[in-house]
């Protein structure tokens, strides 16, 4: 699937999909920047296209597949619709020959019947690509999580901070690889790759309850067949007064800035 002027980076779309309740069309359009493309599935076909031409379709997607790097093919073979988490962002980007993915909270290891082991892990591990996220979601074991991609063979970075603790909240500190300046991001070696760039703690949010409160909804959308972190998003979202939508769409765009000014070298 390699094509001619192949974009710098990618952005995947599960989040923008499914998990800003609380933000507009017009308020995502307004921040995003004109050079950040997206990549979605529509009727078995993979788009790669803008924010606006993305959007278009936000309100008919009710019943659109969330898909990993596991699905995607088999969504693809069925014709389907669809978003695309970081994993089926990471195995689009590859067949495309695009070396930088873009996400804001990935998966990882928890008590998630989806996320044992999120296929995001395996996917950094298996593909030469580097993914800019915030973080592994709250509710997973962040620094198991992080250990298992050290015992893997994913180089780990973090933006001005050695440290990743947390996504939405402050949480337990997991140590990374390295710390990165910005004047240091030209100097990334190309292939599995996952550079962290955290919210800062100021915006954050504080009520520890909430994560509790979003863990309940979660499984019991599992228990009922459907998505944890969809249910899980909403909940905090409510319960947050729509702030939880608002700092994770300000994280994405804060992390498309740190892959725009990536340059991936070989070895």
């Amino acid at each position: 699937m390699a094509v001619q002027n192949s974009p710098s980076f990618i952005v995947e779309t599960a989040l923008l999909g499914q998990g800003l309740v609380s933000v507009s069309i017009n308020q995502i359009k307004k921040l995003w920047p004109d050079d950040a493309l997206v990549s979605w599935l529509q009727r078995g076909r993979i788009v790669l296209g803008s924010i606006a031409k993305f959007l278009d379709y936000r309100d008919q997607t009710e019943s659109w597949l969330r898909l990993d790097g596991l699905t995607v093919y088999e969504g693809m073979k069925k014709g389907g619709n669809g978003f695309l988490t970081a994993s089926a962002t990471m195995a689009i980007a590859q067949d495309l020959g695009c070396p930088i993915v873009v996400s804001a909270g990935i998966g990882g290891i928890g008590d998630i019947v989806e996320e044992r082991l999120c296929y995001d892990l395996p996917a950094l591990a298996k593909t030469e690509i580097t993914l800019v996220a915030t973080s592994p979601k709250d509710m997973l074991d962040i620094p198991g999580t992080v250990g298992w991609l050290h015992k893997n063979g994913v180089r780990t970075f973090g933006v001005s901070t050695e440290y990743c603790d947390g996504y939405m909240f402050v949480g337990a500190k997991a140590k990374l690889m390295q710390a990165l300046s910005h004047d240091e991001l030209g100097l990334i070696v190309r292939g599995h790759n996952l550079i962290l760039n955290p919210i800062p703690h100021g915006k954050r949010l504080q009520n520890s309850k909430y994560l509790g409160e979003a863990i309940k909804a979660g499984k019991l959308a599992e228990q009922n067949g459907k998505h944890y972190h969809p249910a899980a998003n909403r909940r905090l979202d409510e319960l947050s007064q729509g702030w939880s939508s608002t700092i994770q769409l300000d994280s994405l765009i804060a992390n498309i800035a740190v892959a725009r000014n990536i340059k991936v070298c070989s070895n």
